[in-house]
């Protein structure tokens, strides 16, 4: 074994494209006071860099293949996060990264765990949980199959340059958890053991043929990641995940806060929206011309300016697109656009 070791010494680690293949095999000593661990780690995140132009093209034809059968939404990291810390590994600590191109992932079977946990603490058992993620009768010894589909979580290509971190944990009574010591003592000395946690934005996948159960499972999922957390030493604050919106949902997300915003100012018409309006009153006061409007559909009666300003005679009703809702100390009021 110690010749075979020997040929590490050999070889140039920097150059190497896939990590999980390094952290498996290529590690030099364990026993030189993490020295070789660190160079493994350093190397780790070289071969991350130097295989992204090819996982970036798995990513995508993945992404193209995937939306076919399931919809996908982005939760990145609070923190970091540490996926297979248990896992079997040459080293203290695991990882779980993608065999064939070595970058951190997080595999579907954790995120149903995590988001079944969730529902079960929020719901208990019964009819939302058996749909969602099946149930086994105890009397026939049936199984039902739930309604979703969790797909592994793959690091989205523009977060794979710093998605390693370096980390540390320092336990204090090495010798009682392996049986060396008979109790833990205030006289123990900590054991630094260095690892790798993860950090970066995660692309998940969750298939359903009915929508409506679909989104419901991704609140679920995001309500756990930000709860609970996924992986390892969550209890110490890793794990935590938050979802990142798309371009469309944060749009959404603003016209909704708008909206909201406007609601309580008295609006009830949105920005965008095609009304019908009629002149209610013309008066003219030295030589300006001022029209009054009102909406036909309902009894708002916040003030109702057109841009350009338009001539109408009383009782003449107007087809409008309200382009913007003004609110200032002095005026609140729609402005329209006659169609």
């Amino acid at each position: 074994m110690q010749s075979c070791r020997k040929v590490f010494d050999k070889l140039d680690l920097t150059k190497g494209e896939n990590a999980s293949l390094l952290m498996a095999r290529y590690v030099k000593n364990l026993d030189d006071n993490n020295s070789s661990k660190l160079d493994l780690y350093e190397a780790m995140k070289d071969a991350a860099f130097n295989s992204k132009d090819l996982y970036t093209q798995a990513f995508n034809i993945r992404h193209k293949a995937l939306s076919n059968i399931a919809s996908s939404k982005s939760f990145k990291t609070l923190g970091t996060i540490i996926a297979g810390l248990g896992s079997s590994n040459v080293l203290e600590t695991g990882l779980t990264l993608n065999p064939t191109y070595g970058i951190p992932m997080i595999p579907g079977s954790s995120i149903k765990g995590v988001t079944a946990h969730y529902c079960s603490k929020v719901f208990g058992p019964g009819k939302v949980y058996d749909t969602l993620f099946g149930k086994v009768s105890d009397e026939h010894d049936e199984q039902e199959a739930g309604f979703l589909q969790f797909y592994d979580a793959w690091l989205i290509p523009e977060s794979v340059k710093d998605a390693f971190v370096d980390d540390v944990m320092t336990p204090h009574h090495s010798d009682y958890y392996s049986g060396k010591s008979a109790r833990p003592t205030d006289f123990d000395d900590p054991t630094t053991i260095r690892f790798l946690s993860v950090s970066g934005t995660f692309e998940f996948w969750i298939g359903c043929y009915d929508s409506e159960w679909r989104d419901f499972a991704f609140r679920l999922t995001e309500d756990a990641l930000k709860n609970f957390g996924i992986g390892g030493k969550i209890t110490s604050g890793y794990g935590k995940m938050e979802c990142v919106l798309s371009p469309e949902e944060r749009e959404e997300q603003e016209r909704r806060k708008k909206q909201k915003a406007n609601r309580e100012a008295g609006f009830f018409h949105d920005e965008g929206e095609i009304v019908t309006v009629i002149c209610t009153n013309v008066t003219e006061k030295k030589k300006k011309v001022k029209r009054e409007f009102a909406f036909t559909e309902n009894s708002d009666n916040k003030p109702i300016h057109f841009s350009p300003g338009i001539n109408a005679n009383v009782g003449e009703t107007i087809t409008a697109r309200i382009i913007q809702i003004e609110q200032t100390k002095t005026n609140n009021a729609y402005i329209l656009q006659k169609l």
